[in-house]
Parts: structure tokens; sequence; C-alpha cells
């Protein structure tokens, strides 16, 4: 994990601080659907993002802007789910190359068997 960009408190203040900017901002606009993702999703991945969890700051921004654009746009799920599919292929496939390119490759394990010098 990387290094925390500030303390695991500040970091929970400011996204706590920033969650109830938003759910004001929902209230006064009166639009809390799709507008709730974006309220969750990003103070989540900010408080992620500070705490040096980069990879899931982004994955949990993905998460919920991409529910909240396909709410706001009314996105088929004929087009989106064969999208999801292929997307979720290809981070597999990403994920594994970097993991095997930074030199966490997978230990052969091999069995060594004692030899049996009964010969004494």
């Amino acid at each position: 994990m990387a290094k925390p960009l500030i303390a695991k408190n500040k970091a929970k203040a400011l996204s706590t601080a920033l969650f109830l900017v938003g759910l004001a901002i929902i209230f006064f606009l009166d639009s809390w659907w799709p507008g709730i993702m974006i309220v969750i999703g990003i103070p989540l991945a900010l408080k992620q993002f500070l705490n040096g969890r980069y990879h899931d700051a982004a994955i949990s921004l993905f998460v919920f802007v991409g529910f909240f654009i396909i709410a706001n746009f009314n996105i088929s799920w004929k087009i989106l789910i064969p999208i999801l599919f292929i997307m979720a292929a290809v981070y597999i496939v990403c994920k594994e190359w970097v993991t095997t390119s930074t030199g966490e490759e997978e230990e052969e394990t091999t069995l060594e068997v004692p030899d049996d010098d009964s010969e004494n």
C-alpha cells in the first residue's frame, strides 16, 4: 500500500464534510436520484485517495459515477452489459499482467524427496 497523504482521522473528517455538503446540495436541488450516487461516491473515493489507496479510489469513482451516468442518461442494458463484461475482462488481464511484470511471479513448488541411503 502506498503512503497515506494525510492522517486517517483527517481523511475521514474531510470525506465526511464533503458528504454533508453533497447532502445539502441534493436537498436544495431536490434531485435525490441519481445525485445520491455522486454524494456517496466522491467522498468515499476522496477518503481512499487520501489514505494512499489510489486503485480503490479509481474503482469507487468508476462505479459510483458510472451508475450516475447510467441513471441520468437512460443507457440501455443491452448496450451496457456487453461493455461491462469486456471491461471486466480487460481489467483482469491488465491486473494479472501488472502483477507478474512487477516481480510477483508465482513460485514453482517442487517436492524434494530425501535420498534413502540404506547402504550403511
